[in-house]
C-alpha cells in the first residue's frame, strides 16, 4: 500500500460549531470532577472535625475524672505509710526526739570584720525553690504515674512553664 502523505496545510479547517463543542465538553467535564473533588474533600474534612470534636469531649471527660481523684486534691498524699500501733508511734517519737538533739542547727553564725554576729545558712527543711501552687495538679499527675511528657503537654496546653517541674524531678 502506498502510504500518502498528507500535507496538514491543505486540510479543511475544523468547524468552529465542532470545536466549540469539543471545548465546552472539556470545560464541563473538568468542572464536574473538580466539583466532586472539592465536595469529596470538603466531607473528608467535616468527619475528620467531628473525630477530633469527639475526642477533645473525650478528653475532657478523662481529665473532669482525673480531678475528680480525691488523692491528687489532697496536698499531702499518705504514701503507702505501715499502719503503726501506739507503742510503735510512741517509740518513733522517742527517736525523732534523739536525734533533733543529736543533729546540730544547720543555721551558723559567723561574724563580720566589725564584731557583728551575723546568720548564714537555711535550715535542711526549707527548699531552696519554693513549689509554685498552680504546679500542685501536675506533681500529683506524676506521684500518680502519669508520663513526664504527657503532663508537660498538660502543663503547656494550660499556658504554663512546663520546664518548671524539672527543678523538683
Amino acid at each position: 500500500m502506498d502510504s500518502i502523505a498528507v500535507q496538514k496545510h491543505e486540510l479543511p479547517p475544523t468547524n468552529q460549531k465542532r470545536m466549540v463543542a469539543f471545548i465546552n465538553h472539556f470545560i464541563v467535564s473538568t468542572v464536574t470532577f473538580l466539583n466532586k473533588f472539592a465536595s469529596d474533600c470538603e466531607t473528608r474534612f467535616i468527619n475528620y472535625e467531628h473525630k477530633i470534636q469527639n475526642l477533645e469531649a473525650s478528653l475532657m471527660i478523662v481529665e473532669a475524672k482525673l480531678a475528680s481523684i480525691d488523692v491528687l486534691r489532697q496536698t499531702s498524699v499518705p504514701n503507702s505509710a505501715p499502719v503503726k500501733t501506739d507503742q510503735n508511734q510512741s517509740e518513733d517519737n522517742e527517736t525523732i526526739a534523739q536525734v533533733k538533739n543529736e543533729v546540730p542547727n544547720a543555721e551558723v553564725e559567723h561574724k563580720d570584720t566589725e564584731g557583728n554576729e551575723r546568720i548564714s545558712g537555711t535550715h535542711p527543711d526549707t527548699p531552696t525553690v519554693e513549689k509554685d501552687p498552680k504546679y500542685d495538679l501536675y506533681f500529683k499527675m506524676l506521684h500518680m504515674g502519669v508520663p513526664l511528657g504527657a503532663v508537660k503537654n498538660k502543663i503547656s496546653s494550660e499556658g504554663l512553664d512546663p520546664n518548671y517541674i524539672d527543678q523538683f524531678l
